[in-house]
């Protein structure tokens, strides 16, 4: 080989190391959010759902991210990406990212289970109109029921019940909000539930409605109040139960 080459080769490799030395390898942190507003970070791209690789955000290390004032959170099942060397703290933040991670869903399940708690209603002049769910023979009817402690049995209109195909039995007389007696039919419920609660083989009256339209089709009783804590908000119009 002759010297002159071998002088251009010793330059050429020089400068490669040169330029190796001089730029540090570095890794980049993927950053995305999901649908329910959860923050991920993850070392592969690979690794990012195809619905939110458009909206990523590219951290070239950790400290760039912490720079931000962001605090990745880890979703259940997830690790977070931990650099070589960080030792007792990379595991500190483990365990503080599993702490969060727990106490969100401790914090989500009681939320959803004093949401269950509560029933909204509809207030109309002195009346406390319930939904309620009556069922029957696999079938099933959404209804709005009057709130009354004064009533001994659930009762519902006849077109309810034809819609539930009720089988009535017994006759009887009923006397309703104004002092009015009215013929009522007797029949049985597979199921009433209300809010959080249900009661099962249950009665109720059955009448014939005539007059104008009503913003309700019957009573919600005693026979499915009786036992039961409850508080009415009127502001916001809403049932409470008390566990």
């Amino acid at each position: 080989m002759r010297k002159s080459n071998i002088i251009f080769f010793i330059i050429v490799c020089t400068l490669v190391v040169t330029l190796l030395s001089s730029s540090p390898l570095r890794s980049e942190i993927y950053k995305y959010v999901d649908e329910s507003g959860t923050i991920h970070f993850v070392d592969d791209v690979g690794k990012i759902p195809q619905e939110y690789r458009n909206q990523v955000t590219v951290y070239e290390d950790k400290s760039e991210a912490a720079s931000e004032g962001e605090t990745p959170t880890v979703s259940e099942g997830e690790t977070p990406a931990v650099s070589e060397g960080e030792g007792e703290e990379s595991e500190d933040y483990l365990t503080r990212q599993m702490e969060e991670l727990q106490r969100q869903k401790e914090e989500e399940a009681r939320e959803e289970y004093e949401k269950s708690l509560e029933t909204k209603v509809t207030i109309s002049g002195n009346h406390v109109l319930v939904p309620v769910l009556l069922g029957y023979g696999g079938r099933e009817a959404q209804t709005m029921l009057v709130l009354d402690t004064g009533a001994d049995l659930i009762t519902i209109h006849r077109q309810i019940a034809d819609q539930l195909h009720l089988p009535l039995t017994k006759r009887a007389d009923v006397r309703v909000p104004g002092g009015k007696t009215v013929r009522a039919r007797l029949a049985q419920l597979d199921y009433v539930r209300v809010g959080p609660y249900e009661a099962r083989d249950i009665d109720a009256l059955i009448i014939l409605h005539e007059g104008s339209p009503t913003p309700h089709e019957g009573l919600l009783g005693m026979n499915f109040l009786r036992g039961l804590e409850y508080s009415i908000d009127f502001d916001n119009q809403v049932i409470r139960w008390r566990p």
